[in-house]
């Protein structure tokens, strides 16, 4: 197909995560890994830390709106004027009400102008990430010509069949499609676009929408799992994602069959579970922790100007905290620290490993049967998403298996490209492949029925 050019087969998935934004390409499901699925380096386009990750913000400032890096150092210099960032869209993809999500104004914090709705800003944003997509597939090596043509999908936390959503998101890539055509580059540049272009472009792109390619949402635990499925030497029949991103840690499970053609990837529905127990929570404990080491007290201005920071600096002091047993948070002339015991004896943290305990076993208890009814040896407990890498984790999985009376075992670790051949390819994949695995997944993932 590269020779060819042809991309009738080629997709492009866009994980819209709770911190980062991901996106991938499958040019063809048939062919092997290393040549048919590329992450695309949007992150390098857009000036962030990783070149395959790029933060999820929008920063309105001055009459102008900016988008990812650039958006993040406004936000950092926007803290002492009680000013925030939209930090995510996935309050919006995993709302009850999509419509009346959409509808609803941004903040006063985050938009004082009171411009815009939470719909507005996602179609803006999705602009934006259109452009990065457009910039990495020009850098990305042998890709067909017209790629960037193929058909879009997007990873949504919540799956809702024959509910209409598609409809609503069909909409909103299709405006996005015609805002990135008439704003171009624009939308990457360190200026930003001001809130009149925006606008303007927004109602243009409302009355004469393009074609945004849009195929179809893939469930995230479901292209987390076909990602699994795809990179592991050592296939089970039985795939639990436990996917702990900021924002929520979403739990579901699959049963793959390979004797039917085309194999199914059929979920185990009493398996699924969406909870509050994920990265944004250790944040806070972690904060608040620190906060009262230092003697701040709860609703004093110290402390809104504390939290203020912290939400921005949260997922940096989590990972160094896990990495180096110590964090820091510098606080104007005062600089608020722990160390890994103080957290791993605070009370609020127990509490929060014992629940997470809980929650692990509830789904596990829904799978194993399955797994003893086949005659399977083995789970596999993929861990995906931001917190991947958190070192309790694994150690939690086997304490909620220890208390089911099983001989079935689970294999637990986070989702990684053990394809030698993949790896070799593309060194820098192996740490972040947890946190891109739902955009590959769902580039590669063919839509196979549930049973």
């Amino acid at each position: 197909m590269a020779d060819t050019g042809d991309i009738s087969r080629a997709r492009i998935c866009i994980d819209f995560g709770t911190a980062l934004s991901k996106a991938a390409v499958c040019l063809d499901p048939t062919l092997p890994l290393e040549v048919g699925v590329k992450p695309l380096p949007i992150g390098a386009i857009s000036g962030a830390e990783h070149p395959l990750l790029t933060p999820s913000v929008v920063y309105v400032d001055g009459g102008r709106l900016y988008f990812g890096p650039i958006g993040f150092e406004h936000a950092r210099r926007g803290v002492e004027n009680g000013r925030d960032p939209l930090l995510s869209f996935k309050t919006v993809l995993g709302a009850k009400n999509v419509d009346e999500a959409l509808a609803t104004k941004i903040k006063p914090s985050v938009d004082p102008t009171g411009t815009f709705t939470h719909r507005d800003i996602l179609v803006v944003y999705l602009a934006y990430l259109d452009q990065l997509i457009a910039e990495a597939l020009e850098l990305a090596p042998n890709m067909p010509p017209g790629t960037a043509l193929a058909r879009r999908r997007y990873t949504s936390p919540v799956w809702r069949p024959g509910s209409g959503i598609e409809q609503v998101f069909e909409r909103i890539f299709n405006e996005a499609a015609a805002i990135s055509f008439k704003l171009g580059r624009q939308l990457l540049s360190r200026e930003g676009v001001s809130i009149a272009q925006c606008k303007d472009a927004l109602d243009k792109a409302k009355a004469n929408p393009a074609d945004g390619m849009l195929e179809t949402g893939i469930f995230e635990p479901h292209a987390a799992a076909a990602a699994a499925l795809a990179f592991t030497t050592q296939p089970t029949n039985h795939v639990m994602v436990f996917d702990m991103g900021a924002g929520t840690t979403d739990i579901a499970a699959f049963e793959f069959d390979e004797r039917v053609d085309p194999p199914t990837l059929s979920e185990i529905k009493e398996a699924r579970q969406c909870s509050a127990l994920a990265g944004d929570e250790i944040d806070r404990i972690i904060i608040e922790l620190m906060m009262r080491k230092a003697g701040i007290e709860k609703g004093k201005e110290e402390e809104v100007r504390a939290a203020r920071i912290a939400r921005l600096a949260g997922r940096g002091l989590k990972h160094e905290l896990m990495r180096t047993g110590r964090t820091a948070l510098k606080l104007g002339w005062r600089t608020l620290q722990i160390r890994a015991e103080d957290l791993q004896q605070d009370e609020r943290f127990r509490a929060y490993l014992n629940a997470l305990v809980r929650t692990i076993a509830l789904s596990l208890q829904a799978v194993i049967p399955r797994a003893e009814a086949m005659g399977a040896p083995v789970v596999d407990v993929v861990l995906a998403g931001g917190g991947a890498h958190l070192s309790f984790l694994p150690q939690l999985v086997q304490t909620a298996h220890q208390s089911i009376n099983t001989q079935v075992k689970v294999r637990c670790g986070p989702l990684s490209p053990i394809n030698p051949v993949y790896e070799g390819i593309d060194p820098i994949l192996a740490n972040v492949f947890p946190q891109i695995a739902m955009s590959v997944g769902g580039a590669l993932v063919e839509m196979m029925p549930a049973r």
